[in-house]
């Protein structure tokens, strides 16, 4: 008897990647399973690429608690490897001859420690417009996918970062927001079922991580206790889900051959070549308060694993990604308490603790603010900080007025700390593009190269930059 192996309704999606091992999540049509259902119904083979030899078939478990998805992890892979796959589900247990004909087909590759390079896409911010029946209503998000597959085909980077809002779960403000776990669900599958965003992250390493619009606009800013026991554990479900579960915020079982349970935080770090990545989580940890020095962004345990991480392996390159801009600051009137500059204390500690480390190749990638840009910060003492900010893969046109515009930022100036004192001196030695846009970015032992792409995968040379270490 033959079975075959279907396509998966979301995915598979390639997630993180170490030296010998990496993730897969796929997802089955919505309702196949209902929650307590658990089989062993997926099913995935991977090779080196030019090799003929299929791995022997890995099963693997699809949950109805998390909506009919699972993740996989793969073992015993080798460094720098770059291997295909086939993945989907079957509808029974039972051992089977396998038809893969009509099974999704990807690739993925594993990280080189010695490498003394790394190269990824960058992005965030990706705006669909939803109705009120839940449905996605046009294709415009997702065509820049078609682009960032088609560089990814050619270039080859070894992963894409998406800096969050992946999704929109309030398109239209409050009216037909998200609010129950059914609709943030619903929203992911519409959101990642799309093709183009489907071929990126079946056939290239993603790491992710959220924003407010994957719970609400400024969150927690208008939350409340009816948000906060109903819309937010709804919300941080479906993310975990559909986000966290591949990304190394899922902790793994001591053998690493499996999800163990669900992340009890959701910043993580990983490494690429010659770079440490620290991903903020910069929206399920705030506190609110009408007194500025009380104001935190991050918790203090994730706020002390970052000075930790600054210090070790010094010598490496230190790339801190946070969802909203650490620098450059807004102009008044558009300055607002929701990016860092409405957490001045905090930053200032994040800021000294750069300056202070060993650590002397720094960057920070951040989205949000629907504008890509090059920054500098001059720390006191002279240390260099570096800033690229891409945003957003796609916004409406009908929306400008919500964009950065250079006239709206304060460059070149100091940047203060809480206490209002200068902690350096921000310069944007390029331009502010702001339209739809996502990038390339490359490290090496050298320097830095950040390149900005517009929608039509036209290089916008104007705001891309190249830099050295100082």
């Amino acid at each position: 008897m033959t079975r075959i192996v279907e396509r998966f309704a979301v995915g598979p999606i390639v997630g993180e990647s170490g030296d010998t091992h990496v993730r897969v999540f796929g997802a089955l049509p919505q309702g196949r399973l209902t929650a307590g259902q658990k089989f062993l119904w997926g099913r995935i083979r991977w090779r080196e690429e030019g090799q003929s030899q299929w791995s022997d078939v890995r099963r693997f478990r699809l949950n109805g608690n998390f909506d009919g998805s699972g993740v996989v992890i793969l073992n015993g892979l080798r460094p720098g490897g770059r291997y295909e796959y086939q993945a989907g589900w079957v509808s029974d247990e039972e051992p089977a001859e396998l038809d893969w004909s009509a099974a999704s087909e990807g690739s993925f590759v594993t990280n080189q420690p010695d490498a003394d390079q790394t190269r990824f896409l960058f992005g965030s911010c990706c705006y669909r417009f939803v109705g009120f029946d839940g449905k996605i209503q046009d294709d415009r998000a997702d065509k820049i996918f078609a682009e960032m597959s088609d560089l990814s085909t050619r270039e080859k980077p070894d992963f894409v970062l998406f800096g969050g809002d992946q999704v929109y779960a309030d398109s239209l403000y409050n009216i037909g927001a998200a609010d129950n776990r059914g609709e943030f669900s619903s929203l992911y599958r519409e959101s990642f079922a799309q093709p183009k965003l489907a071929r990126l992250l079946r056939e290239t390493n993603s790491y992710m991580i959220l924003d407010d619009h994957e719970i609400e606009n400024n969150w927690p800013e208008r939350a409340n206790a009816d948000r906060w026991t109903s819309k937010y554990p709804a919300a941080i479900k479906a993310y975990q889900i559909y986000q966290a579960s591949h990304s190394p915020a899922a902790p793994l079982n001591e053998a690493g051959t499996y999800l163990d349970r669900d992340p009890d935080r959701f910043w993580y770090t990983f490494s690429r070549g010659p770079a440490d990545f620290f991903v903020m989580d910069v929206r399920t940890e705030r506190v609110l308060s009408r007194w500025s020095w009380q104001r935190r962004m991050i918790s203090e345990e994730q706020e002390q694993a970052f000075v930790r991480w600054l210090d070790t392996d010094p010598d490496r390159i230190k790339v801190l990604v946070t969802s909203v801009v650490l620098f450059p600051e807004q102009r008044r009137p558009f300055r607002g308490k929701d990016a860092w500059e409405g957490f001045r204390y905090q930053r200032q500690r994040l800021l000294t603790a750069m300056a202070q480390s060993r650590s002397r190749k720094l960057v920070v990638l951040s989205g949000d603010v629907h504008a890509s840009l090059y920054a500098n910060l001059t720390l006191n003492g002279g240390k260099q900080v570096h800033s690229w900010t891409c945003s957003g893969l796609f916004w409406p046109t009908a929306l400008m007025a919500f964009r950065w515009y250079r006239p709206m930022i304060r460059v070149p100036g100091l940047l203060y700390g809480g206490w209002g004192r200068p902690l350096g001196q921000v310069n944007v030695p390029g331009q502010v593009f702001s339209d739809n846009a996502f990038s390339m970015v490359a490290f090496t032992e050298e320097g830095a190269r950040f390149d900005l792409y517009d929608r039509r995968r036209r290089h916008v040379a104007e705001a891309s930059q190249e830099i050295r270490w100082s």
